[in-house]
């Protein structure tokens, strides 16, 4: 069953926040984390992330939100929204039942129009399969382009999925997580890949997901086109492995063919294609991780994520020229277990955590992050949270992806024996000011304990520490953070017998 990311949770939960536990490491806001506006309700709730167009204005949507009269989710069926880069925000369009709900997913087109999908609602009676809409950048000739049926009608499709991609054709290619042409009659079809034409209007279903096949079932949003000109995305089950699916398919629907199974994961979203050719995507089994595809269809993990530096991977990672993968989770992190976090991984597997959001003792900067984040044109990385912000309901960040912290190393002995006792350090960017200053350490709750905290001294740079272990009998591998103000990063050494 598919889990439900925050950004449904969010609907009607305004008070969700009470029942979030206190678990803040520090109450500081120092790092470079700008909250750029703060939605009421008014103008939407539960934003669901982010374009930057060519005329240099974000564009996106909200789940929920705008007219609260008349519509099936309690809260509003959702919003479109233009913001400048200082913040200032226009709503363009209300969503009312019939024209769609849960909107999601804005792309930019050929023409210059901005291009989307709502995942449910579109009919005259307000159900429905959801749609695929269109509007100018001012918010004017709003269009329904198509309203998806599902089930009810061979072989359309229902729930289009965040995240189509323009391709090089002129065309817009995405997914729907059901109908299609089915051939189980107790289920109303396993999803779609469609092409949809600006320039017609008209689109075509180019391939449907069977259960029987084991090539996977409910695709995911966020496809792509690589570099061989293929369409590549995920489904989040049904694949012969016992997990989903990596596939590929080409523009005029031949060539359909599963890259790699995914065993044991369940992927939300798809993959992107990295600059050294590999693909990178994300799954939310466990805490979630980051896992990598390589050409001949290998898979690896990058990244295995165990709360401290996130929980919930729910959107595909961001690669800048950097080399490093920018993503986010929608809980854990270094200050409260429910905030979630914006964290930087390297290919290799090394991985330092941007910012902690905190449901507590910093929730008017916002918590439970739950979209994709950008680059945009000024270099800043833009993401949106589902919770907190003034109002409480949502808001549109800004993060410098070059600020790391003050923490530049933690470190450890490579290998320590069990019973026994060693040294370990912290290492700042800079000396230690006035009074000092305090790092949070974090070796969760294995075979080795570390203090609280160590704190660096005035016109210091580092500090030691001291690490025990206890006896074990076979080899345990540690993970050990180092953090100021929700800001560091991780180190890991082995425990022996």
């Amino acid at each position: 069953m598919r889990k439900k990311t925050a950004m449904f949770h969010a609907l009607g939960a305004t008070t969700a926040a009470a029942l979030f536990a206190l678990f803040a490491m520090d109450t500081a806001s120092a790092d470079s984390l700008k909250v750029l506006h703060n939605f009421s309700g008014k103008d939407g709730l539960a934003p669901t992330g982010m374009i930057e167009a060519s005329d240099g204005n974000f564009y996106g949507a909200t789940t929920s939100g705008g007219d609260q009269s008349g519509c099936l989710p309690p809260d509003g069926c959702g919003t479109l929204f233009r913001m400048d880069m200082s913040g200032q925000l226009q709503r363009l369009h209300v969503f009312h039942k019939t024209d769609g709900y849960y909107p999601s997913g804005l792309v930019e087109g050929p023409d210059g129009k901005l291009y989307g999908v709502t995942r449910e609602g579109g009919q005259k009676g307000g159900g429905g399969g959801g749609v695929l809409f269109s509007l100018s950048p001012t918010g004017a000739d709003f269009k329904i382009d198509h309203r998806f049926v599902g089930g009810d009608t061979c072989c359309d499709g229902a729930r289009p999925q965040p995240g189509m991609v323009l391709a090089g054709d002129g065309k817009f290619y995405g997914t729907t997580e059901l109908g299609g042409d089915y051939r189980d009659n107790d289920h109303p079809g396993f999803g779609t890949v469609f092409r949809f034409d600006p320039a017609t209007g008209k689109i075509k279903f180019i391939h449907s997901f069977q259960l029987a096949d084991g090539n996977g079932i409910f695709p995911n949003g966020y496809v792509i086109q690589a570099k061989d000109g293929f369409i590549y995305g995920t489904t989040r089950e049904g694949g012969s492995a016992g997990g989903g699916t990596l596939w590929k398919i080409k523009t005029d629907g031949t060539g359909f063919a599963v890259v790699t199974q995914l065993p044991n994961l369940e992927t939300h979203s798809g993959p992107i294609q990295g600059a050294d050719g590999n693909f990178y995507g994300t799954d939310d089994i466990g805490n979630g991780s980051v896992y990598k595809v390589d050409q001949s269809g290998n898979l690896t993990f990058v990244n295995r994520f165990d709360s401290s530096d996130g929980k919930g991977l729910f959107f595909p990672v961001t690669q800048l020229s950097d080399g490093f993968l920018y993503g986010t989770t929608e809980e854990g992190g270094l200050r409260d277990p429910q905030g979630g976090d914006v964290f930087r991984l390297s290919t290799g597997g090394k991985i330092r955590i941007l910012h902690s959001f905190d449901s507590n003792a910093d929730s008017e900067r916002g918590y439970i992050p739950n979209a994709k984040l950008i680059l945009g044109t000024d270099g800043k990385l833009y993401g949106t949270t589902a919770l907190g912000g003034k109002k409480r309901l949502g808001t549109i960040f800004r993060i410098d992806a070059d600020d790391l912290g003050a923490v530049k190393t933690v470190s450890a002995p490579a290998r320590i024996k069990s019973g026994h006792s060693a040294q370990g350090r912290v290492t700042l960017f800079k000396p230690a000011p006035a009074g000092g200053v305090v790092v949070n350490l974090n070796a969760g709750f294995g075979a080795a304990s570390v203090p609280a905290t160590v704190t660096v001294a005035e016109g210091q740079t580092s500090a030691k520490f001291r690490i025990d272990t206890m006896q074990i009998g076979a080899e345990a591998t540690i993970r050990l953070y180092g953090s100021v103000n929700g800001q560091g990063l991780r180190t890991q050494f082995v425990v022996t017998p």
